[in-house]
C-alpha cells in the first residue's frame, strides 16, 4: 500500500490507559465512519508502517480512543504518537453531492464569475475557514473557500467559479498615516 492509495481519517495525539490505546484527533467529516472500522494503515512521514487491526473504538468527548490489536502496552502506543491513522482510498465515503474532498479539487481551473480565466488550484490551506491557493499569471491568488467568493464547483468540467474575483486582484491603497507629516 502507498502513501497515495491512503486517505487520512485521523491523528494519534496521545495514550489512554496502560493497554495501548491510542488518543485520536478525528479528521473525518463523518464521525460514523470510525464504528464500521476493521482495519487501518498507519502513516508517519510518507511511509506506510503497515495495516493494524482494529479491536475497539470508542468516543470520549472530542477525540477517539481506538485500540489495536497488535498494540497492547502504553510504550508501543507512545511511539505512534504523530501518526496518521488511514483507510485504503477505496473504502472513502461517498459524499453528498456537490461536496468534495479538497484534494480531488487540485488542478481544477478557477475562471471567474464573468468567464475569465484566472488560474489553476495548486492547492488548499485548511483550517477555520479554507482558502484556495490559485497560480495565476500574475503570480498566486488567495481566494476563501466561502460562497461570498466561491460560486459553482463543477465537476464535469473541473472549474472552481470565483465571485468578483477582480476585487480580490485589486490592490488597495492605503491612506497616509497621520503622523507621516511629522517625520
Amino acid at each position: 500500500m502507498r502513501p497515495d492509495d491512503l486517505r487520512t481519517v485521523g491523528v494519534v495525539v496521545g495514550v489512554h490507559g496502560l493497554q495501548g490505546t491510542l488518543r485520536v484527533a478525528p479528521l473525518s467529516d463523518f464521525p460514523e465512519r470510525f464504528a464500521a472500522l476493521h482495519t487501518v494503515y498507519l502513516l508517519r512521514a510518507e511511509t506506510v508502517l503497515g495495516a493494524r487491526e482494529v479491536k475497539r473504538v470508542k468516543w470520549m468527548k472530542d477525540v477517539l480512543l481506538i485500540t489495536l490489536r497488535e498494540v497492547t502496552k502504553r510504550e508501543e502506543a507512545e511511539e505512534l504518537r504523530g501518526v496518521e491513522i488511514c483507510v485504503p482510498e477505496s473504502e472513502a465515503w461517498q459524499l453528498p453531492e456537490n461536496v468534495f474532498y479538497t484534494h480531488e479539487l487540485i488542478g481544477f481551473a478557477v475562471v471567474g464569475d464573468d468567464d475569465a480565466v484566472i488560474g489553476t488550484l495548486t492547492g488548499v490551506v485548511e483550517g477555520a475557514q479554507d482558502t484556495l491557493i490559485v497560480e495565476t499569471p500574475a503570480g498566486e491568488l488567495l481566494v476563501p473557500f466561502v460562497h461570498e467568493w466561491v460560486g459553482e464547483v463543477n465537476a464535469e468540467r473541473r472549474t472552481i467559479e470565483v465571485l468578483n474575483w477582480r476585487r480580490l486582484t485589486e490592490s488597495e491603497e492605503l491612506p497616509p498615516s497621520p503622523d507621516a507629516d511629522d517625520r
